[in-house]
């Protein structure tokens, strides 16, 4: 079944039923949100946005292109939350509570690491001296 939703971001997009992802529980912060889009473009970032709510959209970042170690679970690929900034300097992702998904699946869930080594607020650029 095709739908439609507007995003000031994005505009209009349609998509069918079986493009979306459920998130269980809900993004921390947002558990009354289940339902999204994932969106890749030609950054390095992707983007979840909520199907209900299609003002809420989530930058993303593939956490194994910073760590191939990161904690694995089967099956399924780890992205972080980006807070962005208008300096560089300033964009960070969240490595301790990240996202996972099935894509094949469209399923995913937020776990919180109990795991001292991974930031909350981890600087994806750092300026060279």
């Amino acid at each position: 079944m095709k739908m439609k939703l507007t995003s000031g971001q994005f505009g209009e997009i349609e998509f069918e039923e079986s493009a979306v992802l459920h998130i269980g529980e809900g993004v921390i912060g947002f558990e009354h949100l289940k339902r999204f889009l994932f969106i890749e473009n030609d950054s390095v970032f992707n983007w979840l946005l909520s199907v209900d709510e299609p003002e809420i959209i989530f930058p993303l970042f593939p956490i194994r292109f910073l760590y191939s170690d990161y904690p694995e679970i089967e099956g399924h690929e780890p992205f972080g939350i980006v807070r962005l900034h208008k300096n560089p300097e300033q964009i960070t992702v969240n490595l301790k509570a990240p996202l996972y998904f099935m894509m094949d699946a469209k399923k995913g869930f937020q776990k919180i690491l109990d795991n001292d080594t991974y930031k909350i607020d981890y600087n994806l650029f750092v300026k060279e001296n």
